[in-house]
């Protein structure tokens, strides 16, 4: 079902064109739709769940819907902007990447795109947003190396594809099944180093987390990445890094600092737990090792709260999402369940080690979602509750929400300009 509009077609002459998926020979029809105003990943409701890419010039009243407005993709997806291009990847039927921007006359278009053996689940960029990173995480069972892919921004295809060991503990005298592996939670660079955190999983591909009880991250030199880390640190004041589904484990600061988030709650997806509390971690500008003198306690500061997800906004804050409770029930948080309905979004002062509530915003559900959006000092999100779905503004400064938007649909997964 094509859903741009017949007037706007007829209006600027669209020509639908062709690419091919990183000279493959596999051609795919491209969709074009306006670039101006915002760009919103949208996912509607029904059996299939389509997913869009469509435009608003307002995200703070009316309705947002893929009606007569946007591009139709295929199946599930993930959402990345580096700069102003959107890559989306396609996840388990669809194994293909697609590089959505301006085509400098208003409209967008596939500028590229390639194919991929195994899902690519978690995302990053270069310093200079030139290169788009994409990596495999592991499904199924035993050690295979995760593939992580150097796509050229301005192009959109790949130029190089590494094959690297995150981390592995095969236990002595088992077979080939038995033992860990690493789930990566962020692809961050920064300088000439590149820094994977990671979930520890079992091999067996049950997705249990025998060691939560720490907190890990695979440091690499970038951009000449090599076969296994030149170094893995390790924290022992918190759990696993970052949660399933989310690229943004470890953010980067103005100045180079670098903090991570940890979880550790049944309802994320740890199973067991973890016995530590959720907590940020730091490490300083130039270094390579953990702060010993920082820890932001998250439960102790929120009564009990865990960080599910954070991004960084400027000014040393990030936005977080925290879970209210950990309900006990195994990734409860990725469902629409009564119980989900959970999740508060905070605004953390990463410098002064502050928590301060975003009022006017209900407390909401929140499964993936790309890089945040922040313009002229606000932060636009989707917010969904078990009623309806809207978008709001988040003063960043003051914490205080604006209800915006009503979206018709089930989430917006990102919001970027191109």
């Amino acid at each position: 079902m094509k859903l741009l509009n017949k007037s706007k077609i007829a209006l600027l002459c669209i020509v639908v064109a062709l690419f091919s998926c990183n000279n493959d020979g596999d051609n795919v029809i491209q969709s074009i739709t306006s670039s101006s105003g915002y760009t919103l990943a949208l996912k509607t409701t029904g059996g299939d769940e389509t997913e869009f890419i469509v435009n608003t010039d307002d995200l703070m009243s009316g309705e947002i819907s893929a009606m007569d407005n946007g591009i139709e993709l295929e199946t599930w997806r993930f959402f990345y902007p580096v700069g102003n291009t959107l890559f989306t990847t396609g996840y388990s039927l669809d194994k293909q990447c697609v590089a959505f921007a301006d085509n400098g006359e208003g409209l967008i278009e596939q500028k590229g795109g390639f194919v991929f053996e195994n899902s690519l689940e978690m995302f990053g960029h270069s310093n200079d947003e030139q290169t788009f990173l994409a990596m495999e995480t592991p499904r199924g069972t035993g050690y295979t190396k995760a593939k992580l892919h150097f796509i050229d921004v301005t192009t959109g295809y790949v130029t190089k594809i590494k094959a690297t060991t995150i981390f592995e503990k095969k236990h002595a005298g088992e077979d080939a099944i038995e033992g860990q592996v690493a789930w990566p939670t962020a692809l961050q660079v920064r300088d000439d180093k590149l820094f994977i955190p990671y979930n520890v999983l079992d091999a067996k591909g049950y997705y249990t987390t025998p060691d939560p009880d720490k907190a890990y991250i695979a440091v690499y030199d970038y951009p000449q990445v090599g076969g296994e880390p030149i170094k893995i640190i390790e924290d022992d004041r918190t759990s696993n890094i970052g949660v399933n589904g989310v690229t943004t484990g470890l953010i980067k600061t103005d100045n180079g600092d670098l903090y991570s988030f940890s979880c550790g709650a049944v309802n994320a997806g740890f199973t067991p737990a973890s016995t530590k509390p959720s907590g940020i971690l730091k490490i300083n500008a130039g270094e390579t090792e953990f702060d010993n003198d920082y820890f932001l306690n998250i439960e102790d500061i929120t009564e009990g709260g865990k960080i599910f997800w954070f991004d960084y906004v400027g000014g040393n804050k990030a936005i977080a999402r925290i879970l209210t409770e950990d309900n006990g029930v195994s990734w409860d948080a990725y469902s629409r369940s009564e119980t989900a309905f959970n999740q508060k979004l905070v605004i953390i002062d990463l410098a002064a080690q502050t928590v301060t509530d975003v009022t006017n915003v209900p407390l909401h559900a929140k499964r993936y979602s790309s890089p945040v959006f922040v313009e002229d000092g606000k932060v636009y999100e989707s917010i969904e509750t078990a009623t309806d779905v809207y978008i709001y503004q988040i003063d960043i400064e003051t914490a205080v929400g604006v209800k915006g938007a009503k979206v018709i649909g089930k989430t917006v997964k990102g919001i970027s300009k191109l």
